[in-house]
Formats: C-alpha cells, structure tokens, sequence
C-alpha cells in the first residue's frame, strides 16, 4: 500500500508542477487534477500492486480535501447572488432529467428498471458511489453492478475531460462553466478538478453544485429501496440521511465558518493545501481506470448511460443560457 501512496504523491506532485509551467508560460492546460488521472491510468497499466494505496489516498484524503475546500466558500456571495442561487436549482434539475432519462432509454432498449436506475443514479449523483449505495436496494446483479460501475468510469472520464474544453470553446464564463461542470460530471473528485481547470471561481460553483447533486441521496435510496421492492426490508427507509458521506454537512460548516467566523488568511491557506492535494487524489482515481467489464450487456448499459450523460449535458447548457 504505502508504494502506491508514494507513487499517487509523486504523480500528483508532478502534475502540479506541469501545470504551474503550462499556465505560467501561457498553454492551455487541462488542469493538474486532470494531467494526474492521466498519468495514474498510465502507471495502472504498467504497474502492478499500487490499487490499494490508491483506494487509502481516496478513502482517507479525499473527504478532508472537499471539507478544507468549503473554506474557500463565501455563502453571501453564493446565495445572495441570482447566479448561485439559479445554478444550485440547474444541478439538482439536471440530476433527475438524467435519471429520468436513463429510466427512459433503458425501457426502450429492454433494459430491467433496476439497472437503468442504477446507471441514472451514477451519472446524475456521485459515480460509483452512487452506484454502490443503490445497488443493494434495487438487487443488482454483481455481474450487472461491475460493468454498470465499468460505464460510469469510462463517462466519468469522458466528461470531466470534456467540460472544461467545451466551456472554453463555448466562451462560458468561469461562474456559467464551472455551474456546467458542477452540473453535469460524474465523480466529485472530477467535478472538482474540472472546475480547477476552468479556474477559481469555477472551482468554487462546480463543487458547491455537485455536493447539492450528492444530497439528493437522501431522496433517491428511499426511492430504490421502493423500486427494488425491499422498502419494508433492512430498515432502508429508517435512516436514508447515514448514507451520506460526512463531507457534505463538512463542507457546509466550512462554508459557514470561513463566511462569518474564521479570519480569511486561514481560509485562504486551507482552500490552498486543498487545491493543492486534489493532485495526488486524482492520481490515485486514474490507478483504477479500466475499460474491462464492456461486454455484451454491456453495449446497452454504456449507451443507456451515454445517451443519458449526454442528455444531461445538454439539458444542463441549455438552462444556463436560459436562465443565467
């Protein structure tokens, strides 16, 4: 483990450094985060043993790294401003057309509910995450959940790429773009990074809009439990608030703190060593990558997810222009 804890550290480290030198001599550059998942899928193909260090850089770095980021969170300006307020309302309407689309396209396609629900709830809410939390409500298959968590990967990475190229091309404002990330990409860690890529302000909505995406697991694990037919089982509806992960409310009280309490040189120093740490976690993400699990089911899983991702993208865009 602790090899693969070096080698994410040095990635991360090295994507860092790249990208200071590319935005520092004037190049484009898809950000450090995304130059790091680059090379940890890279290292995953040529190295073998560095998955579980990968796994305790995520488990373990990750949640502190999104809690350190709400200190760079002004609420005033994010609640007091129509933008902020219209873009929380995009990303959480953009999650549900797509899980409702996938819904859709997985009927027309031949697909079980269940699984077209469990492809929806990975590119609407938090990938694999989301996937794993509603996949025992709704008895997925393990067959089934591998290549359904295989698709999100592969979209996850399609779209946290993708965004910030498509955000500069389309001329969107760092508030509008980083809104569209937050809105649209799978994975928190690749909202995240995408948003660094569009720039500080961007940073800032893309992980303020996917957090709200991710609080919808409250309402949508009730709702599986209902579909998988198991509502009356294993207390699912009892307490469907402990299956959110502990970052969320954290980085709300960072939000609060650094708004109203805390001294801004200490906020900005830990919005800082967050930024900073997003690096090595992207790193240690990218020694997972892998397209295996892409089989015959799994065509008309990845287009179910494909075309719903996609439809979400454009559902997301549309109301920007729309509405901001």
């Amino acid at each position: 483990m602790n090899r693969g804890v070096a080698l994410c550290i040095i990635l991360g480290a090295i994507a860092y450094l790249l990208d200071v030198w590319l935005r520092s001599s004037d190049l484009f550059s898809l950000g450090s985060g995304t130059l790091a998942f680059i090379f940890g899928a890279i290292c995953a193909q040529l190295i073998a043993g560095i998955k579980p260090g990968g796994d305790w850089v995520v488990k373990k770095i990750l949640p502190i790294t999104i809690i350190c980021l709400g200190f760079g969170l002004d609420l005033t300006l994010l609640f007091g401003d129509a933008a902020g307020r219209m873009g929380l309302m995009i990303g959480v309407t953009s999650a549900f057309f797509c899980i409702f689309s996938s819904v859709f396209i997985g009927r027309a396609l031949g697909m079980a509910t269940e699984s077209s629900l469990a492809i929806g709830c990975g590119g609407a809410i938090c990938g694999n995450s989301a996937v794993v939390a509603v996949s025992s409500p709704l008895r997925i298959r393990q067959d089934v959940l591998a290549i359904i968590l295989a698709t999100i990967n592969i979209l996850g990475v399609v779209t946290f790429i993708s965004i910030p190229l498509l955000s500069t091309i389309l001329g969107l404002e760092e508030a509008s773009a980083g809104i569209w990330a937050g809105s649209t990409i799978h994975a928190v860690p690749q909202a995240i990074s995408a948003g660094e890529a569009i720039g500080e302000e961007g940073v800032i909505m893309a992980t303020t809009i996917k957090l709200s995406r991710v609080a919808l697991l409250v309402v949508v694990i009730p709702l599986c439990a209902i579909v998988g037919g198991r509502s009356d089982e294993g207390g699912l509806l009892e307490n469907p608030v402990s299956k959110i992960p502990y970052f969320l409310p954290g980085f709300i009280l960072a939000a609060v703190l650094a708004t109203w309490i805390m001294p801004q040189d200490y906020s900005d120093t830990l919005t800082i060593l967050a930024k900073i740490s997003l690096a090595p976690i992207m790193a240690s993400i990218g020694v997972f990558f892998s397209i295996e699990g892409v089989g015959n089911e799994g065509r008309k899983i990845f287009a179910i997810g494909a075309i719903s991702s996609a439809a979400m993208i454009f559902f997301s865009l549309i109301s920007i222009y729309m509405f901001l």
